[in-house]
């Protein structure tokens, strides 16, 4: 290099070890270098500067490196134990450190261990070994540093949309370019899209000269449909990637965006995103309001925006207000939204409404029909919810003439039958304040009650419409019988905590209390403590009747179902912001919450994820399925009573007069035919042929030794078995054998499945794979054969058949699952050990393999892509209930849709795992669109639909 030649500034100089991370740097700098690049637009990337040449026979620094390091604006450090090791490395960053800033020093780990130590202000050098001895004492605070040990030996480092590898290198590439890693990232999509708009109009432009040019025109047209197509692909990635990043933060949008991201493009990835959103609103009724997704402090200082929820009592109906209130715009008459829970559709709001600053009581009679409201400023609206109008207005006191403080009741309450509403506030007397408790008949407005009181009285009404009176301070209970005018004696509760003010949730029946600065639940009626926390406790709750068992806490930013020992059991939900109000019916089936940011969602206390229970009214376990998983008996006496599993649960067929034996020597048993009206029975070694409608033998016994039944064929006259060495079809009218294929059952690896549908076998032995085919009128038809690897394992292969035939999956020796797609042939591997093993089946759609893994009653679905072999995520199965074993020892995929689970203690239970069923789950509880914003980051200049169309 000469002193003439021209230098251009650099961006980053990348230093590493060339013994081990060549390929990692490499991928570095090409991925700094492709933020903000595209060669249709002109537009370089960053230059990053990465040594390629050893220094090992030099005894300095050469003055190239020199050079770059001196015309580089950052330093980027690809730490390791090796590198920190290099003397090059070392004197590139002693160099550095003389001649630059250390604010642009930034580290990328690619091995070994990093660890700040906070009091010292440096790094803990005891524990650290990717970094050499030059960076002692050179920073003031934590440096910023990216892991990429995953990624220092992959066999792919991607750079598209979504992945891992793009979104660890955007973070450094964010310094570069002095903007945050998110508006990189959109900046960064944008100029894609740009550039592929750029390259339709090129297209437009060959079409125009497409007659003195075809041939370059049609391949123009072709590089435009591949661009396209990549940038849908990317698209979809992209907002599947925000999906799954959203599941556990705001469960509506993650269900908008998985939506989206299946209508651009599907993929494996939008697959996953659907499947997680759905998990991630598994609980989730109806998504009511949007949230605002900021917090817009607009009432002063030290005040919220309030949201407000309530369920009334019989879980029919609820009512919401937000100070974000999509309908409203600012200066017009505030309203309170009411929402018919059981038929799910939106009722005519109440007009008028109002509430105080920060929000104030809202509460229903246990019938819906009663709502009571809050008002400015002590005041309280009595609402008519079926016809809409405010029915009076009670006053508590004078709250024109009351200080900021003093304008909100303390305690609220209205009974079950919407009779008698009760409030402690503050009234003006003189110069100053007292402190009241009053009751009023609320359907007159009549004072029934009023008495001075101390700040420190939790008001509630027990199931009988019993006003409960619970002072904190002085630890006692009093009661105000429903028609009385007069308090009954107080009661003390020992050993009560005392409190100055009161922080008290009534369960729904009055029978407990929550203690919220305790974190204690107590027992009113034994006035003993039930369960305890901790002095943070659990947040606010809200108690159904105590005789349900549960209660609801909002954490920080979601809402969880706790036990009565107020352990934390499930999440029911989760927000953006964090959780202002709650509300539960008093069943618990139906709970509400709204979030700061004015988000309302109502949730289900029933599970998605868990299933549907399918009725088992006999109580089969799995140990009494016969071979074809789809008939189930049982020896009762002198009588064989059979049973058919579907997805309507088990429905008994009829009974045999036979003694059926299951034990190592003997294995008897029966197959249903599809219509149910007759079975085949192997006693023995014997078949028979019964009629379950007459309790007769409808064919003639024949001795077959070592013929084990596995189905009935769809015609309901022939049966498939095997013997020691070959797959045979039975004739059930003639006792003939009408077609026999060579398989050696007695082989440790051998195994075989049949279809729901009972139309394709699929065989494995002998290191191979082969799929047959029903024809009525050619028998059994080879269709496909494989080879796969053999080697014993404690189950062998394991061999499963999607629904309808049209894929077989196979668990080998090494734990990896291979699927073959039967029409095409081809052969895909999973990406990672399936270590769940052997209880698999497909969905309905064949889209996944579903696999039960985890320990026993700590089970999860796992979804495979049945099309990539890839991990595409799983869903968490609920605990049984105490005493019960539910651990799934069988998949059945089910005739109709659904996926069975069968569980040891009996349990069955119906799932939906299926991609355009997710879809409309989504669509029902998330139709809208996505906003422009969003549409515009990932989607302009693509033609996308709104998935959730009428």
């Amino acid at each position: 290099m000469t002193s003439g030649d021209t230098i251009l500034e650099r961006d980053a100089f990348i230093s590493y070890s060339h013994k081990r991370d060549v390929p990692l740097a490499k991928a570095l700098q090409e991925g700094l270098q492709s933020f903000l690049r595209t060669p249709w637009l002109r537009r370089g990337g960053a230059k990053v500067f990465r040594d390629t040449t050893s220094l090992s026979a030099s005894h300095d620094l050469g003055g190239s490196i020199k050079t770059a390091l001196s015309e580089s604006r950052y330093f980027i450090y690809l730490a390791s134990p090796e590198a920190a090791e290099s003397r090059w490395v070392r004197e590139e960053i002693h160099y550095w450190r003389h001649n630059h800033s250390m604010d642009h020093f930034l580290i990328a780990l690619s091995d070994g261990s990093i660890e700040w130590d906070a009091t010292a202000g440096d790094f803990n050098w005891q524990r650290t070994n990717a970094l050499p001895a030059e960076l002692q004492g050179a920073f003031a605070a934590e440096p910023l540093y990216v892991d990429l040990r995953s990624f220092r030996d992959a066999d792919e480092r991607s750079m598209a949309p979504g992945a891992e590898f793009r979104d660890r290198v955007a973070s450094l590439a964010s310094a570069l370019h002095g903007m945050p890693k998110d508006a990189l990232d959109s900046a960064d999509l944008l100029m894609q899209r740009k550039a592929i708009r750029r390259l339709q109009a090129m297209v437009v432009s060959l079409i125009v000269l497409l007659l003195v040019a075809v041939a370059a025109g049609v391949a123009a047209w072709q590089q435009r449909g591949e661009a396209l197509a990549r940038a849908r692909t990317s698209a979809s990635q992209a907002l599947a990637a925000r999906a799954l990043d959203m599941v556990g933060k705001d469960p509506r949008k993650a269900a908008q965006f998985a939506l989206y991201a299946q209508a651009v493009q599907p993929t494996g990835e939008s697959a996953q995103a659907l499947a997680q959103a759905v998990a991630a609103n598994d609980s989730v009724t109806q998504h009511l309001q949007a949230g605002n997704e900021e917090v817009a402090n607009f009432h002063g200082a030290a005040h919220v925006s309030a949201t407000n929820v309530a369920i009334s009592g019989n879980g029919n109906v609820l009512a919401y207000y937000s100070d974000f209130d999509p309908d409203v715009s600012s200066g017009e008459a505030q309203h309170i939204h009411l929402y018919d829970i059981e038929a799910r559709k939106t009722l005519p709001n109440l007009e008028g409404g109002a509430w105080p600053q920060d929000g104030g009581g809202l509460l229903f009679s246990t019938d819906g029909r009663v709502l009571a409201v809050e008002r400015p400023h002590n005041q309280v609206d009595i609402w008519d919810v079926g016809t809409q109008e405010r029915l009076r207005t009670i006053t508590a006191s004078n709250g024109e003439a009351l200080a900021t403080a003093f304008k909100r009741l303390r305690s609220f309450a209205l009974s079950g039958d919407g009779q008698r509403l009760a409030a402690t506030f503050y009234s003006p007397e003189q110069s100053e304040y007292s402190f009241h408790l009053a009751v009023w008949d609320a359907t007159t407005g009549r004072e029934i009650l009023k008495e001075t009181a101390t700040d420190s009285i939790t008001l509630g009404f027990d199931d009988s419409n019993q006003l409960l009176a619970l002072d904190s301070r002085a630890g006692s209970l009093r009661t105000l019988d429903r028609n009385s005018t007069s308090w009954g004696e107080p009661r003390e509760i020992p050993d009560f905590p005392r409190q100055e003010r009161a922080e008290v949730t009534f369960s729904a029946d009055g029978s407990k209390a929550y203690i919220g600065a305790k974190g204690e639940l107590w027992d009113l009626t034994s006035g003993r403590r039930l369960a305890r926390t901790g002095d943070d406790g659990i947040g606010p709750i809200v108690m159904p009747s105590a005789r349900e068992g549960v209660l609801f806490a909002a954490g920080s930013r979601g809402v969880g179902e706790y036990g009565m020992e107020l352990r934390w059991q499930r999440q029911l939900g989760s927000f953006t912001w964090p959780v202002f109000s709650l509300s539960a019916s008093h069943d618990g089936r139906w709970v509400a919450a709204g979030s700061q940011d004015g988000a309302v969602s109502l949730f289900s206390t029933t599970s998605f994820q868990a299933g549907t229970p399918l009725p088992n009214e006999q109580h089969v376990v799995p140990a009494e399925l016969a071979p074809d998983d789809w008939t189930a008996f049982r020896t009762v006496g002198s009588t064989t009573e059979v049973w058919s599993v579907t997805s309507e649960g088990v429905s008994r067929l009829g009974d045999v007069p036979l003694q059926m034996v299951k034990e190592s020597s003997r294995q008897d048993t029966v197959i249903a035919s599809p219509d149910g009206k007759r079975v085949l029975v192997t006693q023995n070694g014997v078949l028979s042929l019964w009629d379950l409608r007459h309790h007769s033998r409808a064919g003639e016994a024949k001795t077959r030794e070592s013929f084990a039944p596995l189905t009935f064929l769809p015609d309901g006259l022939h049966v498939v078995g095997t013997t020691s060495s070959e797959v045979q079809v039975i004739n059930t009218e003639s006792w003939e054998t009408i077609q026999s294929v060579p398989f050696e059952r007695d082989n440790g690896d051998a195994d075989i499945s049949v279809s729901a549908d009972r139309t394709t076998l699929a065989l494995v032995g002998d290191e191979e794979l082969t799929v047959w085919k029903w024809d009525s009128e050619k028998e059994f038809q080879r269709v496909r054969k494989v080879s796969i690897e053999s080697f014993w394992t404690m189950y062998g292969h394991n061999v499963v058949v999607s629904a309808e035939g049209e894929r077989v999956a196979v668990i080998n020796y090494d734990e990896l699952i291979s699927v073959l797609h039967v029409p095409s042939g081809e052969f895909v591997t999973s990406t990672s050990a399936a270590s769940g093993g052997p209880v698999l089946a497909f969905s309905s759609d064949a889209a996944f393999l579903v696999q039960v893994v985890g320990a026993a009653n700590d089970q999860r679905l796992q979804f495979w892509d049945t099309s990539t072999g890839e991990s595409r995520g799983a869903w968490t199965l609920p605990k049984p209930r105490v005493g019960r074993d539910g651990t799934i020892t069988h998949l059945l995929t089910g005739r109709d849709g659904d996926l069975i689970a069968f569980g040891l203690d009996g349990s069955l239970m119906s799932r939906t795992i299926d991609v355009a069923a997710w879809e409309g789950v989504l669509c029902d509880l998330v139709p809208d669109q996505l906003p422009q914003a969003e549409y515009d980051r990932y989607l302009e200049g693509l033609d996308v639909d709104a998935p959730c169309r009428e």
